[in-house]
């Protein structure tokens, strides 16, 4: 048996089980030169054209030359936010999930967030998305590694919930209920813990779809399935808050849970 998990911690660490604010599709005349040195202008432009698979290659062949991320807070914590929405949704879920290239991208998105972090301590984005790209990160290069990477980000998602837990939907408190439920109990794992944590997410954000996702998940792995089918039923009422293929993501993963529940 694995030590980890891959399927389903995968879907803890991705950048889809937190991105919000919807973006329409803007193809034309999205453009980025290779060598354009990254600035904060650069990834917000990015990030608002990100929902068009012609821009998300663009933006992918841009960011696997690793430009440099200046010291710079906002750029920052926002390139590592990029990296996580382009190495796993659209073209990138293909080309970087589980792959060589994915080690270097999401391990480039984990700098950056670690970078964000020592330039403003006491902001929660750099640490939330660092322990996004970290996982991604460990979930591309090996089950092993996915498991040693655990302990700093489960660090830093308690510094995110310490910081600003409602951040994203109280995603630092969805994910690391994600990782004590997936984690063996020789690495950390512990089923009461991950409730406690994922639960009390849904129950304070009751609007964020993914939020019941991860609860539904969980009570399927916990056996619970009268539970499982509720909370799986609840996201599916929920209206979309996300981008396109956060949403696509959501709907899949809540569809295969009440699938599960039913089984």
């Amino acid at each position: 048996m694995n030590i980890i998990n891959k399927n389903t911690l995968l879907a803890a660490v991705l950048a889809g089980s937190i991105f919000s604010g919807y973006a329409k599709d803007k193809a034309a005349g999205f453009t980025l030169a290779a060598g354009t040195p990254l600035t904060e202008a650069v990834v917000d432009s990015c990030w608002a054209n990100r929902e068009n698979e012609d821009n998300q290659k663009i933006i992918a062949d841009y960011l696997i030359t690793k430009p440099e991320v200046p010291k710079d807070y906002a750029t920052s914590w926002k390139t590592a936010r990029l990296v996580s929405f382009i190495g796993n949704f659209g073209v990138g879920q293909s080309r970087f999930v589980d792959t060589i290239a994915g080690v270097d991208l999401f391990d480039y998105g984990a700098k950056a967030g670690l970078q964000a972090q020592t330039l403003k301590p006491t902001a929660v984005e750099g640490y939330l998305w660092y322990a996004v790209d970290l996982g991604s990160y460990g979930l591309a290069k090996g089950v092993f590694a996915a498991a040693s990477g655990a302990k700093p980000g489960m660090a830093a998602l308690e510094k995110a919930r310490a910081i600003d837990p409602s951040y994203e939907g109280y995603a630092s408190s969805r994910i690391l209920g994600r990782y004590y439920q997936e984690l063996p109990g020789m690495f950390g794992g512990d089923m009461k813990k991950a409730e406690a944590l994922i639960k009390g997410a849904a129950d304070a954000a009751p609007k964020y779809r993914n939020n019941w996702v991860f609860l539904g998940q969980y009570y399927i792995a916990a056996g619970k399935y009268e539970s499982a089918n509720a909370a799986c039923k609840k996201a599916q009422d929920l209206p979309e808050t996300d981008g396109k293929y956060e949403e696509m993501r959501f709907t899949k993963e809540d569809n295969v849970c009440l699938k599960k529940a039913h089984s």
